[in-house]
Formats: C-alpha cells, structure tokens, sequence
C-alpha cells in the first residue's frame, strides 16, 4: 500500500498524462490510415483528441506544482535580501493555492450546470459536462498540489533556521 501512495504522490499525473499522450497517437494515426489507405474518414477521433488534449493541459497544473515547474518571474527576488525572497515566495504559493480553490469552486458549479443543461458534443455525443469537469479535477489537484507543497516549504525552510540556530 505504501507504493500506491508513492506513486500517487510522485508520479499519478505523470502517468495519465503519458497514457493520454499514447491514446491521442494511436487515435490520430487510425484515423490517418483510415483516410489515406481505406478512404473512409471517421468524425469522432479529432473531437476525442481535442478533449483529452484539454483534460492534459489541466491535469499537467497538478504536474507543474508537484516538480516545481510553475511559472516564475524570479529575476527580481536575486535583488532581494534573502527573508524578503522568503516571503515573496511564500505569497505567490498562497496566491497560487487561493487562484486554485477559487477556480475549483467556480468550476464545479460551471460543470453542475452543464450537466442540468444537457449538452453534448456533436461527434461523439459525450456529455458535455465530462469536458467541462476537466477545469474541475485539475484545479482540485492544484489545490492538493499547492497544499503538498506548502506543506513542503514550511518543513524546508523550518529544518534550515532550525539548522541555523544550532
């Protein structure tokens, strides 16, 4: 059980996004034999492409704030004496975490809203709130993303003026 929670801690984004990297491959390439070889082209595999495209570009938040990966503009904390980069660094984790619950909230009920109104796409005939949900899950694993690594900066930055002190 202690590997499970490892690899969901290190590696659970990772490897969906790898497997959605592999499915898109392998969807796009039938379709293209479909259409040079067999000349008989099929209307769902882009718009299946296109969302799991999307359901990638919002779980790789998850991904991005696990390995540190986030956008900075840290060129201006080298100015900075070392306990105003400190807090300016914490400030932008909280922002981070603030912007992630904030858009986790709203999200759902974007998503609760879809699902009442009952649109679906037009080549598959999915539900469109499967889509819309993808904002949803990948904001909430920001938020328990941002919260790891909270959790980790404080125990980091708690061990080194520990080892200051002594």
């Amino acid at each position: 059980m202690k590997k499970f929670w490892k690899w969901l801690d290190e590696d659970f984004e990772e490897t969906i996004l790898m497997i959605f990297l592999v499915i898109m491959a392998c969807v796009m390439l039938w379709q293209i034999i479909m259409r040079y070889f067999f000349k008989a082209s099929m209307s769902w595999p882009e718009e299946f492409c296109r969302y799991l495209f999307v359901f990638s570009g919002f779980l790789s938040i998850g991904y991005c704030i696990r390995r540190e990966k986030m956008l900075k503009v840290d060129i201006l904390l080298g100015f900075f004496p070392e306990g105003l980069k400190k807090a300016v660094d914490l400030i932008g984790r909280i922002v981070t975490l603030v912007f992630f619950a904030y858009l986790t909230y709203y999200a759902y009920f974007a998503t609760m809203n879809s699902k009442a109104g009952g649109m679906k796409s037009s080549a598959m005939g999915w539900p469109m709130w499967i889509i819309y949900g993808s904002v949803f899950v990948g904001s909430a694993i920001g938020v328990v993303r941002e919260i790891q690594d909270l959790y980790r900066w404080f125990k980091k930055n708690t061990k080194k003026e520990e080892a200051k002190s002594c």
